[in-house]
């Protein structure tokens, strides 16, 4: 399933053996990447933003993995930031690293508007609005739900490649 997808493209990048769940995370949002339609495709001189706000989960790993890599001709560059006041205007992929989910809503209220794809682990963050949410099975294994409306309602066109892997459910209208 999605694990296979990962096996023949990104995972023997980070040199074999057992990736950590957060080497399967950063090699899945490179995945994303290029598995989403963005409604206006950025210049190709402007690089292509992974942003993350609040706490970062990954470490280096997310910059060993994808930032060297590129999407759709753009480098990526990745961006941190702690609080949602702080975030840049339009980023392509926004991470949100809140370990509680205090601030969720804030957060997705932000972009609400603009074709920013978000993505988390939070317990059900797709239910509430996030577009993809992570989870991990009881084997280990690193899975994730789509609210295929949230993502639809900014303009992001979701392949059916992805939407293939994914299971698929409901969030807030």
């Amino acid at each position: 399933m999605a694990g296979t997808l990962l096996g023949l493209v990104v995972l023997p990048a980070l040199g074999g053996g057992e990736a950590t769940e957060y080497e399967v995370k950063a090699a899945f949002l490179y995945h994303f990447a290029q598995l989403v339609e963005w409604p206006n495709p950025l210049a190709s001189d402007r690089p292509f933003v992974v942003a993350l706000v609040g706490a970062d989960p990954f470490g280096p790993v997310l910059d060993d993995v994808i930032g060297a890599q590129q999407v759709r001709g753009r480098t990526v560059r990745i961006e941190r930031y702690r609080s949602v006041e702080a975030l840049p205007a339009s980023p392509q992929i926004l991470f949100v690293g809140m370990s509680d989910g205090s601030e969720l809503q804030r957060v997705l209220d932000a972009v609400a508007r603009t074709p920013v794809l978000t993505i988390g682990e939070l317990d059900r963050f797709a239910e509430r609005g996030g577009m993809i949410g992570f989870r991990l099975t009881r084997a280990g294994r690193v899975t994730f739900d789509i609210n295929r409306t949230a993502a639809e309602r900014v303009g992001l066109k979701l392949s059916s490649q992805l939407l293939k892997l994914a299971r698929i459910v409901e969030g807030p209208p």
